[in-house]
């Protein structure tokens, strides 16, 4: 099953086959989930999704540039187009300090992870800089790619109370959650819409 994805008047309309199965209304908020039964097929989904104007992927790498340090991310990021003249371009670094303490990063940890590159981070810290880089800079539709793949109860609990807290910050900014179909999946509370894919059948 491959998904087309189309913008109609401020509501991302996912079709299959010519007909449609999921709409999701991108001023209204709310949490939404695509569970497709291979890692082929979400990297299809999530290809579609993010070609279209105004959504943003958070994989489960955070999507940093590996290369440079967490602080010049933050300034590539939140910065950018802003008027270097404008007194208030420096308010992001107060902004980043009160998201990542939000999200349960302790204020000595915050000093030393701006110095570090992404790449040398444990994946959950990687994921978490990643998140809170959407948290200040939030896409008009946030999709979460494969955020449970590999994680621990615990770790998955962490991930829908961080997504809660993206919903506190921006109510009327929906989430989509796309998933590879597995048995310790965890649930995602409230959504609006659930959509599970059939893999494809082979035709001999």
């Amino acid at each position: 099953m491959s998904l087309v994805v189309l913008l109609e008047r401020r509501t991302l309309v996912l079709s299959s086959d010519g007909k449609q199965c999921m709409a999701i209304p991108l001023d209204k908020g709310g949490r939404h989930r695509i569970v497709a039964p291979d890692a082929t097929s979400v990297g299809d989904i999530v290809a579609a999704l993010e070609a279209c104007p105004g959504v943003g992927v958070l994989t489960a790498n955070g999507g940093l540039l590996g290369t440079l340090t967490v602080a010049d991310n933050f300034a590539l990021a939140l910065r950018y187009g802003a008027d270097p003249r404008d007194d208030a371009a420096g308010d992001w670094q107060h902004a980043l300090q009160l998201a990542l303490e939000a999200c349960g990063l302790p204020p000595e940890r915050i000093l030393s992870i701006a110095r570090e590159r992404p790449i040398g981070l444990e994946r959950s810290e990687r994921w978490l800089l990643g998140f809170v880089r959407n948290l200040l800079r939030p896409p008009e539709l946030l999709v979460f790619d494969r955020a449970f793949g590999g994680l621990s109860r615990r770790q998955a609990d962490a991930v829908i109370a961080l997504e809660a807290v993206y919903h506190d910050f921006h109510p009327f900014r929906p989430t989509l959650f796309v998933d590879v179909d597995a048995h310790e999946l965890p649930a995602v509370p409230d959504c609006m819409n659930h959509l599970e894919l059939e893999p494809l059948t082979c035709p001999c």
